[in-house]
């Protein structure tokens, strides 16, 4: 059973954050480049230190239910620009090809 948020996803004016979950992508295929901090990059940020503060892991899962029980699943492109900025560590595949978590580069336990 997925993960049920308990805060309200933030998401920065005109700029989505979460998508409808669709396709798993396999980690070379996200391929966003590296770009300057925006407000969606931001609000991205700050949901993935909630995600944290809920979880009290560094693992994420990337796909979730929102607190009205709907499916979603983080931006990829939110996703791989949080690689390159260091916020996050190398995707990598799951077991069955595809990303279906990220890892914090941080303790969100500290």
């Amino acid at each position: 059973m997925p993960l049920t948020l308990n805060f309200e996803w933030e998401e920065a004016p005109g700029a989505k954050t979460l998508s409808n979950p669709g396709n798993a992508r396999p980690a070379d295929q996200f391929a966003d480049a590296p770009a300057k901090q925006t407000a969606r990059q931001s609000a991205f940020y700050r949901n993935l230190v909630r995600l944290a503060e809920q979880t009290g892991a560094r693992t994420l899962p990337i796909n979730f239910l929102t607190m009205s029980c709907v499916a979603k699943r983080m931006d990829y492109g939110c996703i791989k620009i949080a690689e390159h900025a260091g916020f996050i560590e190398r995707l990598a595949n799951s077991p069955s090809g595809v990303v279906e978590s990220i890892t914090l580069k941080w303790n969100p336990s500290i």
